[in-house]
């Protein structure tokens, strides 16, 4: 479970899905300036996060098949692989969100309160 494909993909979906959290607010906020940079910031960001997922998909297949021939240690392997990267997922696109955010008061000077 700790080959060196399920550490690469980790790093890979690590970086797609921040950069889908990132994507979704920054689209939001450059609708302001152009509709089109908005949309197509929109989009990279559920291409992103679903470019990482399939990444994910595949990567637990891979990791299953290569499991052995007890049932028990492919079901196991494939729910600790599938929890594994859909935490990552989650807490690297909030983790995009959340500089956004933070961008985003900084560059507007706008205080805490």
């Amino acid at each position: 479970m700790s080959s060196p494909l399920v550490a690469d993909a980790l790093v890979v979906v690590a970086l797609t899905s921040f950069y889908a959290g990132l994507a979704r607010d920054f689209g939001a906020t450059a609708e302001l300036l152009d509709r089109r940079l908005s949309v197509g910031l929109s989009l990279g960001g559920y291409v992103a996060g679903g470019v990482g997922a399939l990444l994910a998909v595949a990567t637990v297949a891979v990791e299953v098949s290569t499991a052995g021939p007890g049932l028990l240690g492919v079901a196991a392997t494939a729910v600790g692989l599938g929890l594994l990267f859909a935490v990552v997922l989650a807490l690297c696109a909030r983790a995009g969100v959340a500089v956004y955010a933070v961008l985003l008061r900084a560059g507007f000077g706008l205080s805490r309160g």
